[in-house]
């Protein structure tokens, strides 16, 4: 199968298209280069990988991206609330616009199939002894969570030709080429590591996690499944629900000494449990990996030096001012 990745450079991308080209496809990424590239250097030999470097809001570099693919699987995006809070107008351009843009050109160059990368963010805030599956009501409480809900609201609605599946990932954790360190679960391992102090805020909120090689392994697992049982569905992808005083208690098994405090600073009033029972059901797919996994593998890459600097600003979802390319003559 050919596969447009957009947003391919990013967090779960890089590891997508290591999956993607590991079991036989052939990939083209469509990114920006907003967060860096180079993560994607390393498949630059693979006669199956391409890599086109463009804005997803360009409609002809959209269109061109899509010559001769099979599928797509949608990532490009502005992730979280703090990238998405920097400039609101764009946010809405890249989150809800494009992917409505995305499914009439896919519609046009007669592409099979489109995945599209939502949040279990969408659910917002749910009664704790409920787990919230696909049909539960969504209240999303921030900016980047409406821009994906109106978002399904296209995919899901669709009604040409194209194959759309919504997929819904909760909180990801565990490493990447494009390592992120703003994510709960990689916060904690760097801090518990470094003898950081921890700070947890509301420590009784559930959230659901989910590795990210785990939902690399279901995206791939979506594009081969039959069309009938993933046209215009959505599915969430959720590896396991843990309070965060639950993340306490793993950050202590391991690191019994850590200072660890409850904080009324940087409030997320998310709370909310979530079931993978309808992927399982329907399409055999599991989730294999832990938090604790992830956890554990973090600690490892920072305690041996994996990364130049753990803290480094360019490992969240906020961009770093944009790099204008060196121009200069090859002798």
């Amino acid at each position: 199968m050919k596969v447009l990745v957009t947003g391919g450079a990013g967090y779960i991308g890089t590891a997508l298209v290591a999956q993607l080209l590991m079991e036989g496809h052939s990939v083209r990424v469509l990114d920006k280069g907003i967060y860096s590239l180079e993560p994607l250097l390393i498949f630059s030999a693979a006669d199956r990988f391409e890599l086109r470097v463009g804005d997803v809001r360009n409609e002809e570099t959209l269109t061109n991206a899509l010559d001769g693919m099979d599928a797509v699987v949608h990532l490009a995006a502005m992730v979280g609330e703090a990238a998405c809070s920097i400039d609101e107008e764009a946010t809405v351009s890249i989150n809800e616009k494009v992917p409505s843009k995305l499914l009439a050109l896919c519609e046009d160059k007669g592409v099979g199939r489109v995945v599209f990368l939502s949040t279990c963010s969408n659910y917002g805030v749910s009664s704790p002894d409920v787990l919230a599956d696909e049909e539960a009501a969504l209240t999303p409480l921030s900016l980047y969570a409406r821009t994906k809900v109106a978002a399904e609201r296209d995919m899901l609605g669709f009604n040409g030709k194209t194959v759309t599946t919504v997929l819904r990932f909760g909180t990801i954790c565990g490493l990447s080429g494009r390592m992120r360190f703003d994510l709960l679960v990689s916060e904690l391992a760097r801090d518990a590591i470094s003898g950081r102090e921890i700070e947890i805020y509301k420590p009784e909120a559930w959230r659901p996690f989910l590795h990210v090689r785990d939902g690399v392994r279901a995206v791939v697992h979506v594009l081969g499944s039959d069309v009938a049982k993933v046209n215009r569905r959505v599915f969430n992808i959720v590896g396991e629900n843990l309070r965060k005083s639950d993340l306490s208690d793993m950050v202590l098994k391991h690191f019994p000494d850590a200072k660890i405090r409850v904080t009324a600073a940087n409030p997320d009033n998310r709370d909310y449990r979530v079931t993978g029972a309808r992927i399982e059901n329907e399409l055999g797919f599991r989730c294999c990996l832990t938090v604790e996994d992830a956890f554990l593998e973090t600690v490892e890459s920072v305690r041996t030096n994996a990364f130049r600097d753990a803290a480094w600003p360019g490992h969240s979802a906020i961009p770093l001012p944009e790099r204008k390319p060196l121009i200069g003559t090859v002798s």
